[in-house]
């Protein structure tokens, strides 16, 4: 009996030793409400590509949808036969990605030590849901449509014709034409048949000579680059894409023994070169940025996944950070004693995650700052995880706001 009353009385006061850790869901009651900064920003920095590369934890990679329309005549001469055209796309984007997953030091400026990013997004050829059996491949029959003219009387390069007529889904899927050089011009010594292309929106326009079968290795460029252009790149020799990080340069193919192209050549993805393999931060920033652009097309061609919780991609907060940028999260946001995380622009929970904030942890919402769902959807929450009766602490600045929770919170403030 008195080892009973023994254990007894050890066991009491281990359980009265023991740290009491309790989860509290936040509430109106838990927000510490901030006066609006006196001296705010006239640009915010929501609208700077580089605040968009500020953070790797947010760039998660994002998947391009796009279809592939091989364009041929009736008598077969403009394309390769049908049934080698799926074989030929997937390869074909296989290999424009391999340039996405291995980004190039920038040539320029010479010496330079621009920092070299991972390129977060690659393309996936995406089916028509509503068609049993469609493989997102498609393949047109169509005399007036099946060929490109670059230059002259009948150049038709920018004409629309053949997206209006065969696009699919063009809404949320990149669609990709395929046209071969008009026969008749190719063996003109003043037209080049090389292959070349045009962004047209959502849709591009890949100029070669398809009835030739092109190695896929030498059209991944020229891909990267007019689906560049619609993700929102310009070209940079010129000097004028509204990025500091791509010098201004005579656009050299390649290098040569004869000044400029001596020395100034480039291999930017943006230019007319033999590599077309770099992308600098601010191009990739701006990349990043239109993605995260509510209703811009550059968005509505991703595979929405971060409507979908994915607990591996919990971040989790330890020192003093801001998000300066837009993000749409994967995973649920863990706040750590001594995290401080300031949220400045808009910034989407997926279903079903949540914020937990630790004692000692803070999160603060700024002006311009948003916590909401991009899904037409719900999440979770915020929680602090309390620990004797001591617990982190939720700002939130005037303007600031948290949305479509799954537990009113009612900051609409």
């Amino acid at each position: 009996m008195p080892r009973l009353i023994t254990a007894w009385v050890c066991f009491l006061m281990l359980a009265a030793c023991s740290p009491k850790i309790m989860i509290h869901r936040a509430t109106t009651d838990d927000i510490i409400l901030l006066p609006r900064a006196e001296a705010e920003n006239k640009i915010s920095t929501c609208y700077e590509p580089l605040s968009y590369v500020a953070h790797p934890e947010l760039l998660r990679l994002k998947y391009v949808r796009v279809n592939i329309h091989f364009m041929n005549s009736s008598d077969g001469r403009y394309n390769m036969p049908e049934e080698e055209t799926t074989n030929y796309a997937q390869e074909w984007i296989k290999v424009t990605n391999s340039n996405l997953e291995r980004n190039m030091q920038m040539f320029l400026p010479r010496g330079n030590t621009t920092p070299v990013l991972d390129i977060p997004y690659r393309y996936v050829i995406s089916p028509d849901p509503t068609v049993p059996g469609d493989d997102g491949v498609y393949y047109h029959i169509d005399d007036e449509l099946c060929y490109a003219v670059k230059t002259g009387r009948d150049r038709n390069i920018s004409d629309k014709r053949v997206i209006e007529k065969y696009a699919v889904r063009d809404d949320s899927v990149m669609n990709i034409f395929l046209q071969t050089h008009h026969l008749d011009s190719i063996p003109s010594p003043t037209y080049r048949p090389d292959a070349s292309g045009i962004s047209l929106g959502s849709s591009v326009k890949i100029f070669g000579n398809w009835h030739k079968r092109p190695n896929v290795w030498d059209i991944r460029g020229i891909t990267n680059h007019e689906i560049g252009h619609s993700l929102g790149l310009s070209h940079t020799w010129g000097g004028h894409d509204g990025c500091d990080d791509t010098p201004a340069h005579p656009n050299c193919w390649n290098v040569t023994n004869k000044p400029p192209c001596d020395s100034l050549y480039s291999n930017n993805m943006m230019d007319y070169n033999a590599h077309m393999a770099a992308l600098t931060p601010c191009q990739i920033g701006k990349i990043v940025m239109n993605m995260t652009r509510l209703g811009a097309i550059q968005r509505n061609i991703l595979e929405p996944r971060w409507c979908v919780l994915d607990t591996s991609a919990t971040i989790t907060i330890s020192d003093s950070i801001r998000w300066e940028g837009s993000a749409d999260l994967e995973g649920n946001i863990v706040i750590r004693d001594g995290g401080i995380l300031e949220i400045g622009c808009r910034v989407s929970m997926p279903e079903g995650s949540n914020i937990k904030i630790f004692p000692g942890g803070k999160l603060v919402i700024l002006s311009t700052g948003k916590i909401h769902n991009s899904c037409n959807s719900q999440w979770e929450g915020i929680e602090f995880v309390e620990e004797r009766k001591m617990k982190g602490r939720l700002y939130i600045m005037e303007g600031g706001k948290i949305e479509n929770t799954l537990h009113p919170l009612g900051t609409q403030l």
